[in-house]
């Protein structure tokens, strides 16, 4: 199988699982009012495996599953895809400019990218009581950050390394 496909479906089938986690766990694991977001999760992880398009479906894919999850139909739909897809098409624009395959870049990956793409989600849809949603975003940055390593261990092992453009 085409390695390029074989990436694609690998990252399809994630993010489909972090929508099924997310919807039946994530509400049972919450902890003093936050949760984990496994399609941010799964898409910035992902992005560091993909070239900078591919991060952009990615994370526009898991913005559309979050946003059907989540959001009301009223405010927020078009917010939470935008707002994911940048951030995953960043992540993935870095990959292939500044960093490689490491362990703790995913997680401050996982860290910053989760607490802007809630940044980016707020200024495209304002949130009332702003000190409640930022205390929600640090602690969903952090559950994320702890979340990032393991993750980030299982989609490398059925991903593999990212192959160095001179490998091709």
């Amino acid at each position: 199988m085409n390695p390029t496909l074989r990436r694609r479906l690998i990252c399809a089938l994630a993010l489909f699982l972090a929508a099924l986690v997310q919807s039946a766990w994530a509400d049972a694991m919450r902890f003093h009012g936050a949760k984990p977001d496994f399609l941010v999760l799964v898409a910035l992880l992902g992005a560091m495996f993909c070239e900078a398009n591919e991060s952009a479906a990615l994370g526009f894919f898991a913005g559309l599953l979050m946003a059907c999850l989540a959001a009301p139909p009223t405010s927020g739909f078009g917010s939470l895809i935008v707002s994911r897809t940048l951030v995953a098409f960043g992540v993935g624009w870095l990959e292939e400019r500044i960093f490689r395959d490491n362990a703790l870049i995913a997680v401050i990956v996982a860290a910053c990218g989760t607490a802007l793409a809630e940044g980016l989600f707020f200024v495209f849809t304002p949130q009332h009581h702003i000190g409640h949603w930022l205390r929600g975003v640090g602690l969903t940055t952090l559950y994320n950050a702890l979340l990032a390593l393991p993750l980030y261990l299982l989609i490398r092992r059925c991903l593999g390394p990212r192959p160095r453009p001179d490998e091709f």
